[in-house]
């Protein structure tokens, strides 16, 4: 029997999970960033800490979108994952290069995209499950 709020899972790619996932995901990160912005501000927390926690966020937020991507799919969690993933890094470096201006297409991104894809996947295969 299905309930008022249960959502039908689909095979295959799900557009609409991927989106939900990478939104829910950067809402999530923003929160989490924000938690840190005040712990700097108001306790002696080092700013040295700053890109450890940043990639330690950012890797939670792909991870997560990946996760969150698969969760309404029956198979494929890995690809949900990883095209979530992808799409995460693509909002992210779009983002990057709108309010840093001299930012521009570099090797590195190609690094970016690789773990994006990784990690997504990775979060893909733990969503499916649940």
């Amino acid at each position: 029997m299905k309930g008022r709020f249960t959502v039908e899972k689909k095979n295959g790619i799900n557009i609409t999970g991927i989106l939900t996932g990478v939104l829910i995901a950067y809402i999530i990160t923003l929160s989490f960033f924000i938690i840190y912005a005040i712990l700097l501000t108001f306790t002696p927390l080092s700013e040295l800490t700053l890109p450890t926690l940043t990639l330690l966020i950012t890797i939670i937020g792909i991870v997560l979108s990946g996760a969150l991507s698969a969760r309404h799919t029956t198979s494929k969690g890995w690809l949900n994952g990883g095209i979530a993933g992808i799409l995460y890094i693509t909002i992210m470096l779009v983002l990057g290069a709108f309010f840093i201006k001299e930012l521009g297409a570099t090797s590195f991104w190609l690094v970016k995209y690789m773990w994006g894809a990784i990690l997504g996947a990775l979060g893909g295969m733990i969503g499916i499950n649940l």
